[in-house]
């Protein structure tokens, strides 16, 4: 119980601020996630309209592969928010039913096979080095993180695909991962995603996890999206209570190094 005192009422209100901060972040993501389903309907209404008028006016077909186009556009921009909405409320929930035992090592090879294969055209080299256990360390526990193993693949596959679209044909894209603890000293996994792209100004590296940015530079001009795809890895990162941050390449290369530590329980 607090005292009735100045230091008490202090503690009193500082409470009260901290559920009132809550309840308007969460019924803030509850609106957007709302707004977003409401919009499903007349886009699917609009959806039926369109093939309809196919029947009637067959000269109007550019016209209407126009409006197929931003309504298919549009129907993916809500299922990104509302993706995003739903990984943001799991930050909430104190036990995740479909949470499992995620190798990251296996993770980040099987992408990288993947991503390799479809951009070959680009002839980027792809630098990765499993680690392997050894008779004396059980290193394979080491990169194991309990979450949602689809999740967790699609994060990492959004960094990693980044990586090999903004490096330039013929160059590196490195992926490293080790062991370290978090600032409460539980154990976790660290993946750095380097890249030979053309970085990030100072001011921007926070913002490129904010949902709908979209920097006016190089890096980000040509690649198209809707600027949630760091939004929704963020998200991710955050409802398996890890972080993510990036900065630019020290290393007198251009480029930039996306870092994501996991705890691994």
């Amino acid at each position: 119980k607090m005292g009735d005192d100045e230091l008490g009422l202090l503690a009193k209100d500082v409470a009260h601020l901290s559920t009132r901060l809550v309840d308007s972040e969460l019924a803030r993501k509850q609106m957007l996630s709302d707004i977003s389903h409401e919009l499903r309907s007349p886009l699917a209404r609009l959806d039926v309209a369109t093939e309809l008028t196919r029947d009637f006016a067959p000269n109007a077909n550019r016209y209407l592969d126009r409006i197929d186009k931003e309504s298919t556009r549009m129907n993916e921009l809500i299922e990104q928010i509302i993706h995003i909405q739903s990984l943001q409320m799991q930050q909430y929930t104190v036990d995740n039913l479909e949470s499992e035992a995620v190798d990251i090592s296996d993770t980040i090879s099987n992408i990288g096979e993947d991503v390799c294969f479809e951009f070959q055209h680009k002839d980027v080299h792809w630098q990765w080095q499993p680690p392997v256990a050894s008779a004396l360390d059980d290193l394979a526990g080491f990169w194991t993180v309990q979450g949602n193993a689809e999740q967790l693949y699609s994060a990492l596959e959004n960094v990693i695909r980044n990586a090999f679209m903004h490096t330039a044909a013929g160059s590196t894209v490195i992926a490293e991962v080790k062991a370290i603890k978090m600032d409460n000293k539980a154990p976790a996994v660290q993946i750095n995603i380097t890249d030979e792209g053309g970085g990030v100004a100072d001011k921007d590296l926070e913002r490129i996890f904010h949902p709908f940015v979209r920097l006016d530079t190089a890096r980000h001009r040509d690649t198209g999206g809707y600027g949630l795809g760091l939004a929704i890895v963020h998200a991710v990162v955050m409802a398996h209570k890890g972080y993510i941050n990036a900065h630019n390449r020290q290393d007198g290369i251009q480029g930039l190094v996306v870092q994501i530590v996991l705890p691994n329980r």
